[in-house]
């Protein structure tokens, strides 16, 4: 089968950009002919054609017509659907809060997908019908997500994955409270790791959301749920089936990220439970049956793509425009301006908080070196002031006994012998 995916961006290891990358991979290790197109394209997309990928950000370039369009985020959909008015679309929505995920209406889309009950209630809301609706939850390439050596029996090591700020100050108050040393990766930090599979071996505890905390999991750390949007606590075996049904995501963040949380969530830390949600998550979140699925919803929709309307095609397509078109109106597409940080009236401050994180972290390396370096420059301290009192001593030593070598030559050598001696040392 031929699968065109669309994606706002393939620049970096983050989001639905990873999705489309792994879902690209899976459907190319099944034997299907894959394009992925998207507007704004970056590392990620030359990594992926490395790899052998057809990467397009100029929808011209796409020159055949596929089967199926695999569609993430609204703009990207629309060109994609101007371009290939024919073929059937699958319309995935990846998150519930976003208005760029959210699904719009158009006959030439023949399923819907949602990747765990948030996004399904948002897609109901917005008219999506129930009979074309399934769920497919993230998957995990386990090839190369290995399990990691098993976990101490105390927490020492933690990371924060994360795209939004506000909760990172709870997180790592909670972490220094209980003795854990805390690195931070993710959007919101400035540090986009290239091999996060790497990475996530080194750590006992991460802090994440959705596919990064799935991720997390699969590899046998313990992860706690929550970011800046709010708190589930502790993945454990008790709830992973029930957290799995919302993508262990925003719908399950039902509490504020405070530091009494988050300290309560790492006191809970166990081991053998995480190594039990890393067996579990390992049996369900496979890339293969992930992909098996898609490939059945694309067949789905390619058997139920009749001849479609003209006129109903051409409103609906009329319809997306007028909402996702610039116009005076702050119509859908103002929402979704917003949303990316490209409207005037957030731009700036999204820059600032960039680089108000820069300064965040340069400070806390400052911090830790004072620490680190502050009992070295007192014990230097401490040795250069018994160094001073030993040379004060040795000074005073050395005047006393020139004092009583001055009194012993005045009292052996008689005052005339010793005016004769003056004069020699003169001439």
């Amino acid at each position: 089968m031929r699968v065109l995916i669309t994606n706002l961006f393939i620049h970096s290891n983050s989001g639905t950009e990873t999705v489309s990358a792994l879902l690209a991979d899976g459907l190319r290790q099944a034997g299907h002919d894959v394009a992925v197109f998207a507007p704004t394209l970056g590392g990620l997309a030359q990594g992926m054609r490395a790899r052998g990928h057809k990467v397009h950000d100029r929808i011209a370039e796409i020159t055949e017509k596929p089967d199926v369009i695999h569609a993430h985020h609204l703009t990207p959909t629309l060109i994609a659907m101007a371009r290939f008015p024919d073929v059937p679309i699958v319309f995935t929505c990846h998150s519930s809060f976003f208005e760029v995920e959210a699904p719009m209406l158009h006959p030439q889309i023949r399923q819907w997908v949602a990747v765990d009950e948030a996004c399904r209630a948002k897609s109901l809301s917005r008219g999506v019908p129930s009979d074309r609706l399934s769920i497919i939850h993230n998957a995990v390439d386990l090839k190369r997500f290995k399990p990691r050596q098993p976990l101490p029996a105390k927490p020492v090591r933690g990371l924060l994955l994360t795209k939004n700020r506000e909760h990172q100050q709870a997180v790592r108050q909670a972490c220094e409270i209980m003795n854990v040393t805390l690195d931070e990766m993710g959007p919101a930090t400035g540090k986009i790791s290239g091999e996060i599979e790497k990475d996530l071996v080194n750590y006992d505890i991460v802090f994440a959301t959705a596919r990064m905390a799935i991720e997390a999991a699969a590899v046998g750390c313990s992860v706690i749920i929550c970011d800046a949007r709010g708190f589930a606590g502790r993945l454990s075996t008790e709830n992973m089936k029930r957290w799995r049904d919302w993508n262990l995501g925003v719908g399950l963040l039902s509490e504020p990220t405070t530091i009494e949380n988050v300290t309560r969530a790492i006191s809970e830390y166990g081991a053998d439970d995480a190594h039990g949600v890393m067996l579990y998550m390992r049996s369900v979140a496979g890339l293969d049956a992930y992909i098996d699925e898609y490939v059945r919803i694309y067949q789905k929709a390619v058997e139920d793509h009749a001849p479609l309307n003209t006129s109903e095609c051409h409103l609906a397509s009329a319809h997306w425009i007028e909402e996702l078109v610039v116009t005076s109106e702050k119509r859908k597409w103002h929402a979704i301006a917003t949303e990316l940080g490209q409207h005037q009236e957030n731009n700036y401050q999204d820059v600032f908080l960039a680089r108000l994180g820069d300064v965040e972290a340069g400070l806390r390396d400052v911090r830790r070196d004072v620490q680190e370096s502050s009992v070295s420059v007192g014990n230097r301290l401490d040795a250069t002031n018994d160094l001073l009192a030993s040379i004060n001593g040795s000074t005073a030593a050395v005047g006393r006994f020139t004092d009583q070598a001055r009194n012993f030559y005045q009292a052996l050598i008689p005052t005339s012998v010793r005016k004769v001696l003056y004069r020699w040392r003169q001439q």
